[in-house]
Formats: structure tokens, sequence, C-alpha cells
């Protein structure tokens, strides 16, 4: 009797919790997609950053509106971008799994204070469900996609440089 009372439990909990199962087990797949391709995908954002970067001072060169943009690696998780004037900007993206973060502060003339007025703007990755990897603007009504390392760089220098 004991044993049909526990092959009875078994199927109850097979049928009542498979579902369940399978969605934590689909989560984890993907926190691990995530962790596994988050971090080359932020490895070839910021090379895509630095050329973007580069090709910039070159188009502005002579110009008046030149002004150095520097970008510094900190480790592997964490670039820094900063311009002194027209515009300028002092930003500081890090990449922590699931998220990008990008936080600023920038104005049109010359360097202000890059303590005021800062703002921030979160990328999450999500993954798809043939597996591909992307991320998109976490708190945004209609978010954008990015499934391509430049095509992030490009929305965050957009973002910088745009006023």
């Amino acid at each position: 009797m004991a044993k049909e009372w526990i092959a009875n439990l078994a199927q109850d909990i097979k049928q009542k919790s498979h579902e369940a199962a399978e969605l934590y087990g689909r989560s984890q797949h993907q926190a691990g997609i995530i962790t596994t391709q988050g971090k080359p995908f932020f490895a070839a954002f910021v090379s895509c950053l630095e050329e973007d970067v580069a090709e910039i001072k070159r188009q502005l060169q002579g110009d008046v509106t030149a002004s150095e943009t520097i970008i510094q690696t900190t480790g592997l998780s964490e670039v820094k971008l900063t311009r002194s004037r027209f515009p300028w900007f002092d930003a500081r993206i890090t990449h922590h799994d699931p998220t990008i973060t990008l936080d600023y502060a920038k104005g049109l003339g010359i360097a202000g204070d890059p303590s005021i007025d800062r703002k921030s703007r979160n990328f999450a990755f999500q993954v798809t469900d043939d597996d591909a990897l992307y991320l998109q603007d976490a708190f945004d009504d209609n978010p954008k996609r990015f499934h391509q390392p430049e095509d992030l760089a490009r929305h965050i220098l957009q973002i910088l440089f745009e006023l």
C-alpha cells in the first residue's frame, strides 16, 4: 500500500511540476549562455568602440570641434570614455552578468561637473528560443535589440555624442 501511495505521489509531482521544471531548466540553460557568451560579446563591443572612436578622431582632425576622446579599458568588465569639449562627456560602461550598464554625464560645451546630472542606461542580455544572444534596453517601453556588438557600440556613441 505504501508503495502505491508513493507511486501516486510521484506521478502527481510529475504532472503538476513538469512545466515549471522545464521553464526552470530553460532559464538555467539561458543563464549559462549569457555567462559564456556575454564576456566575449563585451570584449568585441569594446573593440568596436575603440575602432569607432578612432574613426571619429580621424573625421574631426583639424576641425575646431576636435577634442581628445579618451577610451580606457579598466579590467575585463569596464571601459571609460571621456571627452573634454564639443561635446564633453564622462562615461563608464560596465559588464556584470546579465547586464551592460552605461553611466554617463554630458554637455554641449566644455567639460562640466561629471558628478552632476549623471544618467544610467541598462542593457540586459537575453537569449532567443534558438539560443542566440542579444542585448536590449532593460527599461525602455519599446526596447531596441542589439544582436551584434558593433550595433551597441554605435548606439552608445550616438547617446554620448548627440545632444
